[in-house]
C-alpha cells in the first residue's frame, strides 16, 4: 500500500462504499495480488473505524478478491497456475459453450450491434492503455451473451467467479505487448457466432480461452 491512499469516506453507505472502493482499487490495478490490507493505516486514510472496513474486507474475502488467515494480515488474492488451468478454464468453457448455444437462436442484429460497439469501446481502451477497461469491456462481452442464455442457473455460477476472472485479466493483460490483439480475437470469435454454426462457435470460444490464457501462463514460467 505504499504508492495508494484511499480516499477519506463520507457517512453514506459507508461499508458499501469502502468494499467498492477497495474493489476499484484492485481491479485498477493500485492493489496487486499479495498487497498487504492494513486495517489501521486504512482506517487512518478513510477517516472511519476500523469496523465497516473489517465488514467490507470480509465481504471482499467472499467475492474472492481478498484472503485472510487468523492471526495475521489481509491480502488480495492472487490467482495460480493450478486454479487458472484446472478451475477457471475447464468452468468457462463448460458454462460459455452451453450459454452461447442457447443464446444463438435468440440472437438478432441489434445483439449483434451490441457486441460489435462492445468491441469499439474495447480497441478505445486499448489504445489508451487502459488495462481495467479493456477487462471490464472484455468480460462485458461474454456476460452478455451468457445473460442472453436465459439460463439462470448458469448466470448465477457465471457471476460467482466473475471476480477470480476479472482478477486474472488484470494480471494477465499487463504481460501483453499489443492489446489490440485482445480485440481482434473478440472480433474473431463474434464473426464465428454470427455465422451459426455451433461447433465452430466452440471452437471458437475454446481456441479464445485458451490462446489468451495459456500465452499468459506461458509467459509466467
Amino acid at each position: 500500500m505504499e504508492n495508494f491512499t484511499f480516499e477519506e469516506q463520507k457517512n453514506t453507505s459507508l461499508r458499501h462504499k469502502i468494499t467498492d472502493d477497495i474493489r476499484k482499487a484492485i481491479f485498477s490495478g493500485h492493489l496487486l495480488p499479495g498487497t498487504r490490507l492494513r486495517e489501521v493505516e486504512m482506517s487512518k486514510q478513510m477517516g472511519v473505524s476500523r469496523g465497516p472496513i473489517r465488514e467490507a474486507m470480509r465481504m471482499l474475502e467472499q467475492e474472492g478478491l481478498l484472503i485472510s488467515q487468523p492471526y495475521k494480515e489481509t491480502m488480495v488474492s492472487d490467482i495460480s497456475r493450478e486454479e487458472v488451468v484446472h478451475v477457471l478454464i475447464p468452468i468457462r468453457l463448460t458454462l460459455e459453450q452451453f450459454a452461447f448455444k442457447k443464446a444463438l437462436a435468440l440472437l438478432d442484429d441489434s445483439h449483434y450491434a451490441k457486441l460489435h460497439n462492445i468491441i469499439d469501446k474495447m480497441k478505445e481502451a486499448a489504445n489508451r492503455q487502459d488495462i481495467a477497461q479493456i477487462a471490464d469491456y472484455d468480460l462485458q462481452f461474454h456476460a452478455y451473451l451468457v445473460e442472453l442464455s436465459g439460463m439462470s442457473n448458469i448466470i448465477s455460477i457465471w457471476n460467482s467467479i466473475y471476480n477470480r476472472i476479472r482478477l486474472h485479466f488484470i494480471t494477465q493483460a499487463r504481460t501483453y505487448d499489443d492489446l489490440i490483439k485482445l480485440c481482434q480475437e473478440h472480433e474473431t470469435l463474434l464473426e464465428a457466432i454470427k455465422l451459426g454454426n455451433e461447433n465452430d462457435i466452440c471452437a471458437a470460444l475454446t481456441e479464445h480461452i485458451q490462446i489468451v490464457n495459456w500465452d499468459f501462463l506461458d509467459k509466467q514460467e
